[in-house]
């Protein structure tokens, strides 16, 4: 990246944001941080052009995080309901050089550039600097990718990790996925830990339980647990204990040496229960391996700026040795 500006884009199911990025001897500045939801626009160009509009901007690339498979020019936003044209990006730019990116791969990307006031940590332990890292977490999806640092610098393995299936490990978990199975829906980690499965996952949730159903929106719902209330409470540590055991995995995978991020803004919000000794006990029992998981520091990304920074590093990476 050089002195020009460029666009950095993180455009997810909930928000859409963009910021103009350029590098100088101190590191990456963000610039014209912009943040709207999403569904005041009708499409990606629509956002697309009221940031041009409202900031005059004229960057010299861009760099995307999108909230879908991104494998030609076309990209899908699975819980948006858009269709991102890459090509239509490039032309409205002026054929600007363009890398776009899975938005959690951006996400992965910032996590070893952040800064201590920019994660909070969840559970100490001794993390290896150059070693492979894990990044997950809800926010309107489930986002899930690893990091590995080569020669070259860090490098991000995406994929569609929150689609996995969701594994219960205790009766009311299990009475839970028989509930969503019985509605004919496949029943993932996604579905049950974020914003896109919520209604399903909480009405279910309340008929295993024997009780009436509630209309609680995500908000009211950790109201009312930080408040004590039962249901609410049930609800928040059962989708932290869902999560927990999915990064647990994620981490025997590859070995995570280097530690574990939570990220999204689901997992923010369900910070209070992340460092119960049970939800920490999903992460790390792992039976005669629990002993690779049991040091792991786990720390959680609360910069609401960190994907567009990973943008940028993005874009960066393949100024810098032609590959991200």
């Amino acid at each position: 990246m050089t002195q020009t500006s460029i666009l950095v884009g993180d455009v997810g199911g909930t928000n859409v944001r963009f910021a103009l990025a350029s590098a100088s001897g101190a590191g990456l500045r963000l610039e014209a941080i912009w943040k709207r939801e999403a569904a005041a626009f009708a499409s990606f160009s629509e956002a697309l052009d009221a940031f041009l509009d409202d900031t005059a901007a004229r960057p010299g690339g861009v760099a995307l995080g999108l909230a879908g498979v991104v494998e030609g020019d076309t990209v899908d936003l699975l819980n948006r309901g858009w269709r991102v044209d890459l090509g239509w990006v490039r032309r409205r730019l002026g054929e600007a050089p363009l890398v776009a990116v899975n938005d959690f791969i951006a996400m992965a990307r910032a996590a070893p550039e952040l800064g201590d006031d920019e994660l909070e940590p969840v559970r100490s332990g001794r993390a290896s600097p150059g070693g492979c890292a894990v990044v997950g977490g809800p926010g309107t999806g489930f986002g899930l990718a690893l990091l590995r640092h080569a020669g070259a610098g860090w490098v991000v393995i995406g994929g569609e990790g929150g689609h996995q299936a969701y594994t219960p490990q205790t009766l009311l978990e299990w009475e839970l996925a028989q509930a969503i199975r019985a509605r004919g829906v496949y029943v993932s980690t996604e579905l049950v830990t974020a914003g896109a499965g919520f209604e399903l996952t909480r009405d279910c949730l309340a008929e295993v339980m024997g009780l009436p159903p509630v209309s609680w929106s995500q908000a009211d719902v950790i109201a009312q647990a930080l408040a004590g209330e039962p249901f609410s409470v049930a609800f928040c540590r059962l989708r932290v204990a869902a999560v927990m055991t999915t990064l647990g995995d994620a981490a025997l995978v590859c070995n995570a040496s280097g530690g574990v991020f939570l990220a999204g803004g689901v997992a923010n919000h369900l910070a209070p229960w992340f460092d119960e000794p049970e939800a920490i006990a999903r992460f790390e029992q792992r039976g005669p391996r629990t002993c690779l998981l049991d040091t792991l520091p786990i720390r959680m990304i609360v910069s609401e700026a960190a994907p567009l920074l990973g943008a940028a590093h993005i874009w960066l990476d393949q100024s810098r040795r032609g590959w991200i």
